[in-house]
């Protein structure tokens, strides 16, 4: 097996960094050639299928953090029932983030078709809210629905659907507009939901512009698209951004008083407060004894804020925390 920017022994990645992203594509579609594009990693470049036959990772270095990189085994169909496929879609189903990537050089549809669906087989959403539909089971009251205004549809097949399934104590709520996938989808909890992005690669081939306008005409509506040439090195660096921003991450930086800001960040998910950063930096003695946080803002109107435990973050805050 492959070694590189984190272990991986039988296609098993273990995660490093501040995130992992997935490269998933069909064969020969440019998975490897970005990744070394981007890290420090020589990966196999072929004519032929599968060059790359179990999921293998690589770090990229993005300023001051690595995100893991790992390039997945081209799909096909049906592969979410084959060992090599099943192997690369169970890394895909707890990464951070999904990059599809898609030649330019190729039928946009054609590939698009096979990889939605192989990951739709192995139970895979991607940028779907998991909270729109909430479901608990209890043991008494019957089938409850709650919200079913937001339910699009008759709101008689979920009662059936439900029965049908010999479910007679629950609580269904309808957060959100939902549709009856959504539905099933709550009841699954093998259902994974994962953020995900295109990388419209090749940029540099024959007919590229034409095949990337179809793209965004088709699929702009469901994912963030990024047009790249890694051959020429081309847009590599808004590529490497993006996938940042779909980690949902932000940086923070510790600073003692008097002296230069650590040059390491606590990396927090977004939504993150003070509490949350003061918890990485010291025990849980600390929030007894904290007193006040300092954050400094270098680009803000407002550089320098005096705030409590649950203060909300920003990604590159510098971050003092004072305490008795």
């Amino acid at each position: 097996a492959r070694k590189s920017g984190g272990g991986t022994e039988e296609g098993v990645v273990r995660k490093e960094g501040a995130g992992q992203v997935c490269l998933i594509g069909v064969t020969n579609s440019g998975k490897s050639s970005i990744i070394n594009a981007v890290t420090n990693a020589k990966f196999d470049i072929g004519d032929y299928p599968f060059t790359t036959p179990i999921p293998t990772p690589a770090m990229l270095t993005l300023e001051d953090i690595n995100i893991q990189l790992v390039e997945l085994p081209g799909v096909f169909p049906g592969s979410h029932e084959a060992g090599i496929g099943r192997q690369a879609l169970a890394v895909a189903r707890n990464t951070d983030c999904v990059a599809i990537v898609i030649d330019l050089s190729q039928d946009i549809d054609t590939q698009m078709n096979i990889i939605l669906a192989e990951l739709d087989s192995a139970r895979i959403r991607l940028n779907k809210e998991k909270s729109v539909v909430r479901i608990e089971r209890v043991g008494l009251g019957g089938l409850m629905i709650y919200g079913a205004q937001n339910y699009q549809g008759d709101i008689e097949e979920v009662m059936e659907y439900l029965r049908a399934r010999r479910i007679t104590n629950i609580i269904v709520r309808l957060q959100k507009p939902a549709i009856f996938q959504q539905l099933v989808d709550a009841m699954d909890a093998s259902v994974a939901y994962v953020r995900a992005l295109v990388i419209a690669t090749k940029g540099d081939a024959i007919g590229s512009g034409d095949r990337f306008q179809e793209l965004e005409s088709k699929y702009s509506d469901r994912f963030d698209i990024i047009p790249i040439s890694a051959e020429r090195k081309e847009n590599l660096d808004s590529m490497s951004w993006a996938l940042y921003e779909h980690l949902d991450i932000l940086r923070v930086y510790t600073k003692i008083p008097g002296k230069e800001r650590e040059r390491k960040p606590i990396v927090l998910p977004e939504g993150s407060v003070v509490e949350d950063a003061a918890g990485k930096v010291h025990k849980e003695l600390f929030v007894e004894r904290f007193r006040y946080a300092v954050i400094l803002r270098e680009n803000d109107k407002i550089k320098r804020r005096v705030v409590g435990l649950n203060y909300p973050l920003q990604d590159g805050d510098i971050l003092q925390l004072s305490h008795s």
